[in-house]
């Protein structure tokens, strides 16, 4: 079924359903929308495939009978793979289709994908999210949008399907890199709150009061009161993987030269995630960076 100008989408592909795209593509589901799967590991789909799903066999099978495809895979390779590599969407877009882009990856590769799009007819958006999975699974996420507005104004209910906060920043481009920025803090947040934690323990300081004492003061953040308590734990459970910050960080190593932006922190938390990665913890949450603190190696 293709949309008419100006109606609203009925059938929504859904491209990549792990950790993050499980649970949106679960929430797009519960709103009533008929609602289309692929991931590359079928396991992975299961839990939608039983709530109503249906699998399709490849990216294509998946954007063929769709007028929304939503894209959130892992990297920049993973969305050539799904455009244009075998299987891929690319030949079933065209006029009456979006082409939703929620991976993070560069400015420069969304909008070099977008234009891709653009070019078959079909209309594209980028739109990255913020939020752990536990936030995803809520349905609350701050969605970060960059192309047309207009576009936007039509798949809007698709979006508040999975996202409490949307916010439209601007063209191409402006909503990846705005989501990059939002990874730096975080990133660096972590870091931050993993020596504090591993120099309070030194000094044996009572756990309960750091953390009463933390969320009690101007360093209070959403992002120490959640993962503090894993880091204490040893809980490192993936919500958001390691490997997955070492790949953001260096795609902002790679979108800051570009801009000339110069960044000495980001260049040092960059290398501590990626020495912790090499560690053998690149499947373990990011809040994993307390062991280069808590257990150092020579």
């Amino acid at each position: 079924m293709i949309m008419s100008e100006g109606s609203f989408p009925k059938n929504v592909a859904f491209i990549g359903t792990g950790l993050m795209g499980e649970p949106m593509a679960m929430n797009i589901l519960k709103k009533g929308f008929p609602v289309v799967v692929y991931n590359r590991t079928r396991d992975k789909t299961r839990e939608l495939v039983k709530q109503g799903a249906r699998l399709a066999k490849s990216p294509l099978e998946a954007a063929r009978e769709a007028e929304v495809i939503i894209l959130m895979v892992s990297n920049i390779e993973a969305v050539h793979d799904v455009l244009s590599g075998e299987g891929g969407v690319l030949s079933t877009l065209g006029k009456g289709k979006v082409f939703i882009n929620m991976s993070t990856i560069t400015p420069d590769a969304s909008r070099e994908f977008s234009a891709t799009v653009e070019a078959t007819g079909a209309k594209a958006l980028e739109a990255p999210v913020i939020g752990t999975t536990t936030v995803a699974n809520k349905g609350e996420l701050t969605i970060v949008v960059g192309g047309d507005p207009r576009v936007l104004d039509e798949v809007r209910e698709v979006f508040q399907a999975m996202g409490k906060y949307i916010f439209h920043v601007g063209d191409f481009g402006s909503a990846c890199g705005m989501k990059l920025v939002v990874n730096h803090f975080i990133a660096g947040m972590i870091a931050i709150l993993a020596e504090g934690v591993n120099l309070s323990e030194k000094l044996g300081i009572d756990r309960s009061a750091f953390s009463n004492i933390i969320n009690s003061s101007a360093v209070k953040s959403p992002v120490y009161e959640l993962r503090a308590p894993k880091m204490l734990a040893s809980d490192y459970a993936p919500q958001f993987p390691t490997r997955l910050m070492v790949k953001d960080l260096n795609y902002i190593t790679q979108t800051a030269e570009k801009v000339g932006a110069i960044m000495p922190v980001h260049s040092l938390v960059r290398d501590l995630y990626s020495l912790v990665s090499s560690y053998g913890y690149s499947e373990d949450d990011f809040a994993v960076i307390y062991e280069l603190f808590k257990n150092p190696r020579s």
